[in-house]
C-alpha cells in the first residue's frame, strides 16, 4: 500500500490516543442505527471514528454513474461514490453533537489521506494525523469519512470496495493509536460463512496470516488491506458487532510455538471470474508483461496457470468480477489477434489454517472429499497455510459444507 514507518505522523506525543472505531454500512444503515452508533460512542469513547456510506448507497452512485458512463478511472466518478460517505460524517456528527460530544467532521483533505491518483481504486500513500490529534487534544471526537483519500494536487479519490477498513486502520496508525475496532453486523470472523453452513462457529482469536489468506479467499468480514496495515504496523485489529455485546474476534500476530489448527476455515467468493487468454505466439504475450500490464491498472489477480501447445501460450487466471471486462479490454488492446474469454459462473472455495506447514495430506483429503461429492475442480491455488479451488458457482454452498464437516466441524 506504499505506507512506511517515517511517513506515519506521530507529533504530540503527549496526548493519549486510545482505540479508533470504524463502523461499516450496516451499522450506519438509518437513521435508528446511527444513534445507536452515537450512543455506544457516547459509552465506549473512542479517541476517532471512521465510518461507511449507508448501506446500499455506494451501489446506488455506482449504479448511477453506469447510467452514463462505464469509465470508471477518472477524478468525477471517484467524487460520485465518495460521496456517501460525507453523509454518514454529517449524520452521525449531528447525533453525537445531540448527545453532548463536539464532533469534528472530517472528508478525506482535512483528514490528511493521501493517496496515489489510480481512481476507482486507489492506494493510501501517507497519513499525515495532525488534523485528527489536535482535534483529539481539543476535545473533539474526529468523524473521519472512510473510502475516500485525496491525491497531491487535491482531485477526491476512492479505495475501492473494503476501502473503508483500510482507511481506519490507516488513520489508526496514522495517529500513534494501537488499537483498530471494526464494528459490523455479526459477531466476528467465523470459521465459514454462517448463511452457508450453520455449524459454522466463531474464532475468538486468529492470527493475521490466516485472516490474510482468508480475507484474500473470500472471507467478506475484513479487508485484505486492512489485515496487512495491522499486521505490518503491530495494531490489535478487533471486529465486534454493532448490536450485541459479543467480545467478537480478535487478530494476533503468530506465535511460532503452537501448530495451531491444521483448517482454522474455509473461504468461499461468488464474485470471480475465470479469464482464458490465449493461445497466441507473439514473444511479448509472455507471463511478465501480461501480468505487468494488469498490475499497472490495480489489478489483482489470483489463481494463474499457464498452458503451451502449437499454437503458443494460453493463460487461465481470475480476478474480480468487477475487473472482468476491464482485463479484456486491456489485454485485447495490447495484443492482436488474442483469443479471450471470461467465465463469471464461477465460484473459489478455500481452506486455510498454519497447521498446513506440518501436515502431510491435506490437499489430498480436499480433493478426495470434493470428488466424492461430484464436485469439479477447475482451477487449483496454493500457499503454505491455503489450498483454493476454482469450482462451478452453483456447486458452492455444498463445498463450503462438505469442506467444513471434514475439516473444522470435527476440529481435525
Amino acid at each position: 500500500m506504499g505506507l512506511n514507518s517515517n511517513e506515519m505522523t506521530k507529533e504530540n506525543s503527549d496526548i493519549h490516543i486510545g482505540p479508533v472505531f470504524k463502523f461499516g454500512g450496516t451499522s450506519m444503515g438509518s437513521i435508528e442505527r446511527i444513534e445507536h452508533v452515537a450512543d455506544l460512542c457516547l459509552r465506549l469513547k473512542p479517541s476517532a471514528i471512521v465510518v461507511s456510506a449507508m448501506a446500499g448507497e455506494t451501489n446506488r452512485l455506482v449504479n448511477l454513474a453506469k447510467e452514463i458512463s462505464t469509465n470508471i478511472d477518472v477524478p468525477e466518478y471517484d467524487m460520485l461514490v465518495a460521496s456517501g460517505e460525507q453523509v454518514s460524517v454529517s449524520l452521525l456528527s449531528l447525533a453525537l453533537r445531540k448527545r453532548g460530544i463536539e464532533p469534528a467532521p472530517m472528508l478525506a483533505p482535512k483528514a490528511g489521506i493521501l493517496t496515489d491518483s489510480h481512481f476507482s481504486r486507489a492506494s493510501i500513500l501517507k497519513v499525515n494525523g495532525e488534523s485528527i490529534r489536535v482535534a483529539i487534544q481539543k476535545g473533539q471526537l474526529p468523524v473521519i469519512a472512510g473510502f475516500q483519500g485525496v491525491t497531491e494536487d487535491g482531485y477526491l479519490t476512492s479505495l475501492g470496495r473494503g476501502g473503508s477498513d483500510t482507511s481506519a486502520v490507516a488513520i489508526t496508525s496514522g495517529i500513534g493509536s494501537k488499537e483498530c475496532v471494526i464494528y459490523t453486523d455479526v459477531d466476528g470472523v467465523f470459521t465459514t460463512d454462517p448463511r452457508i453452513c450453520p455449524e459454522a462457529r466463531i474464532i475468538r482469536k486468529i492470527n493475521y496470516e490466516e485472516m490474510l489468506e482468508m480475507a484474500s479467499q473470500g472471507s467478506k468480514v475484513l479487508h485484505i488491506r486492512s489485515v496487512q496495515l495491522a499486521a505490518k504496523w503491530g495494531i490489535k485489529l478487533v471486529v465486534k458487532n454493532t448490536f450485541s455485546q459479543d467480545e467478537g474476534t480478535e487478530m494476533i500476530m503468530m506465535d511460532s510455538t503452537l501448530e495451531g489448527e491444521i483448517v482454522s476455515g474455509i473461504a468461499s467468493s461468488q464474485s470471480e471470474s475465470w479469464i482464458i487468454a490465449g493461445p497466441s505466439q507473439d514473444p511479448k504475450f509472455n507471463l511478465a508483461n501480461v501480468f505487468s500490464i494488469l498490475a499497472e491498472k490495480n489489478i489483482n489477480v489470483d489463481i494463474i496457470n499457464q498452458m503451451v501447445n502449437s499454437k503458443g501460450n494460453i493463460f487461465n487466471f481470475t480476478v474480480a468480477q468487477s475487473d472482468s471486462e476491464l482485463s479484456l479490454k486491456i489485454l485485447k488492446n495490447h495484443f492482436s489477434n488474442i483469443e479471450l474469454s471470461a467465465n463469471n459462473d464461477v465460484a473459489k472455495i478455500s481452506i486455510v489454517g498454519v497447521g498446513m506447514r506440518t501436515h502431510a495430506g491435506v490437499a489430498a483429503r480436499m480433493f478426495r472429499c470434493l470428488a466424492e461429492n461430484n464436485i469439479e475442480v477447475l482451477l487449483v491455488t496454493t500457499s503454505e497455510i491455503k489450498i483454493g479451488c476454482l469450482i462451478p458457482r452453483n456447486l458452492v454452498n455444498s463445498a463450503v459444507q462438505v469442506l467444513h464437516k471434514e475439516f473444522v466441524s470435527l476440529g481435525l
